[in-house]
């Protein structure tokens, strides 16, 4: 919008005023640095702590997934098998040994009164034999019962305590991950508030300057006069000419 030195002596002082302010303040615009820091900042301080986050608590659910594997594992169950569960068997042995006791003792009080305790070869020995054998099997049976109670009992618990332990894992990590997202997002919101007002701060004197030269250029000296249209400048032409001919 350059204007010609004898153009410009021709303005009236408030357009001749407008026009250097104009011309000063465009000076100014391009003379002045832009803060590249301030339109492109580094990572906001949220933002970093949600970085701190996330790498400080990379594999942090790795321990909880090992646990867990070990307890769903074939040795799984030795860790939660009931200590009690000893105590039970041993006195479980003991009553049905005090129960064989009196089962034994009352066969032998009827072989001796039906006269058959007389050593090996008789029928109280075969019987005797016999009711050994069967009271081992109750024995063995209850014991292996007991046992395998507890470890069924130990085994459902130690596959229950992985899916515990794996799910606090998952949790853990979880939970960090939104720690981590709302803080990254956080700190996003601040960093592109500040970047807006950087960029509203580099704009405000470009938009003013703009319409100061709109203003300008909108000037009654600055408007150009409508161009004639030919055809109604013939027929006016023509008009007066008729008019001096009559």
């Amino acid at each position: 919008m350059a204007i010609p030195q004898a153009d410009f002596a021709k303005l009236p002082t408030f357009a001749q005023d407008a026009y250097k302010k104009i011309i000063g303040q465009a000076s100014n615009i391009a003379d002045r640095p832009i803060d590249a820091a301030a339109l492109a900042p580094d990572l906001d301080p949220f933002q970093q702590q949600a970085a701190a986050l996330l790498t400080q608590g990379l594999g942090s659910y790795v321990p909880y997934l090992e646990q867990a594997a070990q307890y769903a594992g074939p040795q799984g169950a030795d860790a939660f098998m009931n200590p009690y569960t000893q105590n039970v068997v041993d006195q479980t042995t003991k009553q049905l040994q005090k129960q064989f006791g009196l089962q034994q003792a009352q066969a032998d009080q009827r072989a001796i009164q039906s006269g058959s305790f007389a050593g090996s070869g008789t029928r109280g020995a075969v019987f005797d034999a016999a009711l050994k054998g069967e009271q081992f099997d109750v024995l063995g049976k209850t014991v292996a019962d007991l046992y395998n109670q507890g470890f069924t009992q130990a085994q459902q618990a130690a596959q229950t305590g992985a899916g515990i332990i794996g799910g606090l894992g998952q949790q853990l990590q979880g939970q960090r991950l939104a720690d981590v997202n709302a803080l990254f997002n956080l700190g996003g919101a601040r960093r592109d508030i500040g970047v807006q007002r950087a960029l509203f701060g580099q704009q405000l004197p470009i938009s003013q300057a703009s319409f100061l030269q709109q203003a300008f250029m909108g000037m009654p000296m600055f408007q150009a006069p409508p161009m004639p249209n030919p055809l109604q400048s013939g027929i006016a032409l023509g008009g007066i000419f008729g008019g001096f001919g009559g």
